[in-house]
């Protein structure tokens, strides 16, 4: 319930580009998904992110098939089903862990699980999806797992191992942390079926008792066969997983995780481990949430800083915590707290910097997963406290009070998701130091038409990072539109000093350069926007009418006809080559290829009023008027189509002959007196 108000939401922040302008979700063949990454980029493509979650996009792609359109509320629902199911899950696993006698435990820890303010970006972010997904089938998997230990036969074993491969696998083509499930699991079967403590394991490798050790092996040989099963399995996973990367590892910018990119080995290390620190006081203190922490959110330790201190202190506590599971008595509440701090730092490894960069500082949906480790360790010691200090109804007390206050931050905070503006805004809040804030309350802001705002905020982020290429780029689209061209081709060029293969900078570049009349220039431009993106349709139509203010209009064509092969449903394209080639009297040429426009774009009423227009000329009075009708049957307000098609019912046929001489007064504006120019935004 506490993320209910955000059903009716928008598509808000990645979401825009993960699922509104990602083809992958709309229109990609089936297969071609999982040789995409998750933003639809081939995962072969040196820009691209590496994120292959291919069942993510599926289930944004059956959504889409199934209403055959985008609509947000869609999307939202099934998030919020999704973590309700989740949160039911989560029970059965706490229960599986705790057995019988904690049944109460598990209870109110997964309760406290449904309503931490933390998972409010992965519901009410649609692209959370990809958590909610890892998460159902990390969940499932660990209780097939839990079956495959407890079968009665030999079958139901093999059933449950083959089930749990299976979620296992679908958990990673989720999202890539699905991997860290069998982590879990090893620890749970070690633990938790076994009760082998962390201090046994390090007996057991000191070799001091050969014989006892390998009278254990003996002892142990159907758990060691499940633990070598599934190192198996991860070895296989992930060889698959970098196999489909190609070997290699994605390429980030420093602003997508400055820390990472410190020459100093020793203030990098510390740097990361302060995020840690966030990451824990976040699901502590949810309050200060934000939906994107880089650029200036979180200030580099470069020297002397209190907040070494507040790392010191962390490790303090959370080394007592580790310790404890090495000396304490052995019973279970120590195997409680194992089981928590495993679902705690399990999931989040792949995000920790250790074995790889990843590409944020700090990111709310990844402790989706571990927050669930969280909540068991907050519950188990608060029991231990009732159960210390003899206050059983004051310490239910404080977990109601918990929970109310938990699920009044994730009511506010999932309301803050509904729509962008409310998004960035509450940003403001928390980080009004961050660039990428101020760029994308400029960005919203040009979206519904306030330039002064965006103006105003752009030119902010780049004050608090002038090396903020996107911001230049879409500044200087502004600043093209209020016809200040000098300062545009400025800042574009800024852009593509900065960031070398910044191909849209490079295509608005070459617009600018030509609307000065600097066609050279402007070719040059085109062209390495197209070195750096070979699959970009909307350069080539750009370059299509460059050749064509330039009357060079076999080139122009041949750049149009490469937009519509790169992209079949490029309306302008295909307008400009019929109404080009019309132009040039090669009407039969014009016709077929208005004809082969129809099989991609057969709703465009442009199309049939330019074949009707042609008919025209040709004389073929009665089929021109078929696709008058055919226009207005697509597009019902179109003036220009009334005209044409009234002089064909109500004119003489020498009135039509008349209609011949002066067909262009009524014509659609031929492209070569008026272009609509291409004006891209990221």
């Amino acid at each position: 319930l506490c993320f209910v108000n955000s059903y009716n939401g928008d598509f808000v922040f990645d979401d825009t580009e993960a699922i509104v302008n990602n083809v992958d979700v709309h229109k990609t063949p089936f297969w071609d998904i999982f040789q995409n990454d998750f933003w639809g980029t081939k995962l072969s493509h040196k820009q691209s992110h590496k994120s292959y979650r291919p069942f993510t996009i599926l289930s944004f792609r059956l959504q889409f098939w199934l209403r055959q359109d985008l609509v947000s509320q869609d999307y939202h629902i099934i998030n919020i089903i999704l973590h309700s199911m989740i949160c039911l899950l989560t029970l059965f696993v706490y229960d599986i862990f705790l057995g019988p006698e904690g049944r109460s435990i598990s209870f109110y820890a997964a309760a406290l699980f449904a309503v931490h303010p933390i998972h409010t970006e992965a519901v009410s972010g649609i692209v959370g999806r990809a958590e909610l997904l890892c998460s159902l089938f990390t969940w499932l998997s660990i209780l097939l797992y839990n079956h495959t230990i407890y079968a009665k036969n030999i079958l139901r074993t093999w059933v449950a191992m083959f089930s749990f491969i299976i979620c296992i696998t679908a958990a990673m083509l989720c999202k890539e942390t699905g991997i860290t499930a069998i982590g879990i699991c090893a620890i749970y079967d070690i633990v938790i079926v076994n009760k082998i403590y962390p201090i046994d394991v390090i007996k057991f490798f000191s070799f001091k008792h050969v014989d006892k050790n390998l009278n254990n092996c003996i002892k142990y040989k159907n758990t060691l066969l499940r633990l070598a099963a599934l190192i198996f399995i991860a070895i296989i996973l992930l060889l698959l997983r970098f196999s489909i990367m190609g070997f290699s590892i994605p390429k980030f910018q420093s602003v997508d995780n400055p820390a990472s990119f410190m020459d100093n080995v020793l203030l990098r290390i510390l740097n990361y481990n302060y995020i840690y620190c966030l990451n824990i006081w976040l699901l502590i203190c949810p309050i200060w949430l934000c939906f994107d922490w880089s650029m200036g959110c979180v200030s580099l330790i470069t020297s002397y800083d209190y907040r070494t201190f507040v790392v010191i202190i962390f490790w303090f506590m959370f080394g007592t915590l580790i310790m404890y599971t090495f000396i304490s008595h052995k019973n279970k509440t120590l195997r409680y707290v194992i089981m928590g701090l495993t679902i705690l730092i399990c999931p989040f490894l792949p995000a920790s910097n250790i074995f790889f960069n990843v590409g944020f500082v700090l990111a709310e949906r990844v402790l989706y997963i571990p927050s669930a480790g969280y909540c068991l360790l907050i519950v188990i010691g608060l029991q231990k406290f009732s159960a210390r200090f003899s206050l059983p109804k004051t310490s239910l007390l404080a977990f109601a009070m918990l929970i109310v206050l938990l699920f009044v931050r994730s009511w506010i905070r999932s309301t803050q998701w509904k729509n962008e503006k409310l998004l960035f805004q509450s940003a403001l809040d928390v980080c009004p130091l961050n660039a990428k804030v101020h760029y994308n309350i400029a960005k919203n802001a040009a979206d519904i038409g306030n330039i002064d705002l965006a103006k105003l905020e752009y030119q902010e982020a780049l004050r608090l990072n002038p090396n903020y290429a996107q911001a230049m780029n879409n500044l200087g689209n502004l600043l093209k539109d209020d016809g200040q061209l000098l300062k545009a081709v400025s800042l574009f060029k800024q852009a593509v000093n900065i960031q070398k293969d910044f191909s849209t900078a490079w295509m608005n570049l070459g617009i600018v350069q030509s609307t000065l009349k600097k066609y050279e220039e402007s070719e040059t431009s085109y062209f390495m926007a197209l070195q750096y993106r070979s699959n970009y349709p909307d350069c080539y139509y750009n370059l299509g009418v460059l050749y064509l203010e330039q009357k060079k209009y076999n080139k122009a064509l041949r750049a149009w006809i490469n937009a519509t092969k790169q992209k079949p449903t490029h309306k302008r394209a295909w307008t400009n080559i019929i109404l080009l080639l019309d132009d040039l009297d090669k009407t039969e040429e014009a016709l077929k290829m208005a004809n082969k426009a129809l099989k991609f774009i057969p709703n465009h009423a442009s199309i049939y009023f330019n074949i009707a227009n042609i008919l025209g000329k040709k004389g073929k009075y009665e089929e021109a008027e078929i696709q008058f009708k055919q226009a207005i049957s697509r597009d019902p307000t179109g003036p220009m189509t009334y005209a044409n098609l009234g002089i064909l019912e109500n004119k003489s046929i020498r009135e039509r002959k008349y209609f011949k001489i002066r067909q262009t007064d009524y014509l659609f504006p031929l492209m070569l007196k008026n272009i609509i120019k291409q004006n891209t935004r990221i």
